[in-house]
């Protein structure tokens, strides 16, 4: 069964490969669609880290390895395929997130260039005040995210206009100014890669919905090969080097110092591995409810007091990420240190199948929200480039 469900993840791959690329390439759809990011992201944290963890029970934690290999490898298979199934048909059919998407006010019209330049270096401005000037208590929790948000809408807005002119050295340094600059109102002291992703997507948004969405598919895919190797490393330098960070309050342009000397074969190689995500997810397969009871549905339940500060609420659930370690009985591991359950082990811990067709819906039906409301104005930075940064 082990095998069997080696090879059948690497047939989902694959079919998740030509749901991005088969209809983009015949005209019939966008590249850069929040689905499509979603569908990546499940690609390599889900499926091919699911390929690695069978092919390879050596490669991760051995705390985490499970007893019944047969069985939880094809149970992951069958719930990575049921997940997919109901995501992309919720998505699909889009009930009520469509027409929600009518109803949202958008803003019409393009900016011209010297706007788009005063508004990344206010957006600068504002995310610095956000991240490091607000220390009201319990506020400066929810301005810090707001924060990070606006600084990679500043640095897609750089990248916004620069493609349009790629040549042209003042438009580069410009966005490579705004680019650093966010990367380092950021980064520091945030341990997590969420700023840097959010940062990186929101340059492969502002250059695909400038400019590239408009030329020949093929010539699109070589530009984004190339061009897309800028991302690529930001995120694969700062994987290499995040770990000695931890728990520090190092500045960002500590970080980004470190990043340029990081090892980003290695990064690289973590990232495309899925960090053990996959057998994290096997591994709350197999131990809720019969070792564990189920916290059932925690990840909606989190998600409405994330902002609520532990100081006003000592009994705060505590996330699914920080605590599976613990019961997991790992060693060595510093407070506030969190893993990557995925998806699949967060249905698996939160009431098992039921979880997972409610949270695939749930996704399908959230997603679709974002792409309706960008496919209104797909032309319009203030819409385009918020929609990449979440």
């Amino acid at each position: 069964m082990v095998e069997l469900a080696k090879y059948g993840l690497i047939l989902v791959a694959i079919a998740n490969l030509a749901i991005v690329i088969v209809p983009y390439m015949l005209g019939r759809a966008e590249l850069m669609t929040c689905r499509n990011f979603f569908l990546f992201g499940f690609t390599i944290y889900q499926v091919t880290s699911g390929v690695i963890t069978l092919a390879n029970p050596g490669s991760y934690t051995p705390e985490i390895m499970v007893s019944q290999q047969n069985a939880i490898a094809g149970k992951y298979l069958l719930w990575i395929i049921i997940f997919e199934v109901i995501f992309l048909a919720s998505y699909r059919w889009g009930f009520g997130s469509k027409k929600l998407a009518k109803w949202t006010p958008i803003v019409k019209g393009t900016p011209r260039e010297p706007v788009l330049w005063i508004f990344a270096f206010t957006l600068l401005g504002v995310a610095l005040l956000l991240r490091f000037m607000i220390l009201v208590p319990y506020i400066s929790v929810l301005t810090t995210h707001i924060g990070m948000s606006t600084a990679a809408v500043a640095a897609g807005l750089g990248a916004w206009v620069w493609v349009r002119r790629p040549l042209n050295p003042a438009a580069a340094a410009l966005m490579f100014g705004v680019l650093g600059a966010a990367l380092i109102i950021s980064l520091a002291g945030f341990y997590g890669r969420r700023p840097i992703v959010a940062i990186t997507g929101c340059l492969a948004w502002g250059t695909y919905y400038s400019r590239w969405r408009n030329l020949q598919p093929a010539r699109v895919i070589v530009y984004a090969a190339i061009f897309g190797i800028i991302p690529v490393v930001l995120v694969a330098k700062y994987t290499a080097i995040r770990g000695q960070f931890q728990g520090t309050e190092a500045s960002g342009y500590q970080r980004l110092t470190a990043m340029v000397n990081a090892n980003t074969k290695v990064g690289l190689m973590d990232l495309v591995s899925g960090q053990e995500c996959a057998a994290w997810s096997m591994h709350l397969m197999e131990i809720y409810p019969e070792n564990y009871q189920y916290r059932h549905m925690h990840s909606i339940e989190f998600y409405f007091v994330f902002s609520v500060p532990r100081a006003l609420w000592p009994e705060k659930p505590d996330p699914l990420a920080t605590v599976a370690w613990r019961d997991a009985g790992i060693p060595g591991v510093p407070d506030g240190f969190s893993i990557g359950p995925g998806i699949i082990g967060h249905a698996a811990a939160e009431g098992g199948f039921y979880a997972l067709i409610l949270y695939a819906g749930i996704f399908g039906l959230f997603i679709r929200y974002f792409d309706a409301v960008l496919a209104r104005a797909p032309t319009q930075p203030f819409i385009a480039l918020p929609i990449g940064a979440s």
